[in-house]
């Protein structure tokens, strides 16, 4: 994973990709909400740029319940897709 603070998730079939992050801002350098974003590869091989079609932020506990349920349902850790 190229930063600490991401981690990401790729479906069983390689097509939906989800990003979660921590986006630390000069005065929230201990925020309790991640930012969750979902997209889709594009092209055969993923030979081109994915498409992000979702951005929604919730609380640390929810985005690790959410991860958890992602795992459980056979999504996999992944390298960065953008």
């Amino acid at each position: 994973m190229s930063n600490k603070n991401e981690f990401w998730l790729i479906d069983s079939n390689s097509v939906g990709v989800i990003r979660f992050y921590k986006d630390y801002g000069i005065e929230d350098k201990y925020i309790d909400d991640m930012f969750v974003e979902e997209g889709i590869i594009m092209g055969i091989y993923g030979d081109k740029a994915p498409l992000m079609k979702t951005r929604k932020k919730m609380n640390i506990e929810e985005a690790r319940l959410f991860w958890k349920n992602l795992i459980e349902e056979g999504w996999e850790k992944t390298d960065p897709k953008w």
